[in-house]
């Protein structure tokens, strides 16, 4: 997340920095800006330590029923769809790793900055 946060603020307040060095008067300010990235970066920071917490606890099962429940369910990973742990879900994978970060903080700069002008 700390990666993904990088690029965002960088995408974010590179684009404020080129308006400011271009003259621009409407142009936010750092403040809202930065009000823009904590928008954009909550709620997947908040799915992240979601499943990061539910993965701690299915990491550190005492040996016993529930552990070899978990042990089983990740031997056969593909085609597990009932299951607790976000690390056997195939689609927060794919949120988590297939998440294009530069093109989500793009298309909001562009937003941002087209309706400041």
């Amino acid at each position: 997340m700390a990666v993904e946060d990088a690029v965002v603020l960088s995408r974010l307040l590179g684009r404020l920095d080129k308006k400011q060095k271009d003259g621009a008067v409407d142009c936010p300010t750092t403040s809202a800006v930065l009000k823009v990235y904590e928008s954009l970066r909550k709620t997947r920071t908040l799915t992240n330590v979601k499943g990061a917490n539910e993965n701690r606890y299915w990491n550190h099962l005492e040996d016993g029923p529930l552990q070899e429940a978990r042990d089983a369910a990740m031997l056969s990973f593909h085609g597990v769809k009932n299951h607790d742990w976000a690390m056997l879900d195939p689609a927060y994978d794919e949120n988590l790793y297939g998440f294009d970060v530069v093109e989500d903080a793009d298309k909001v700069a562009d937003q941002v900055f087209h309706a400041a002008g």
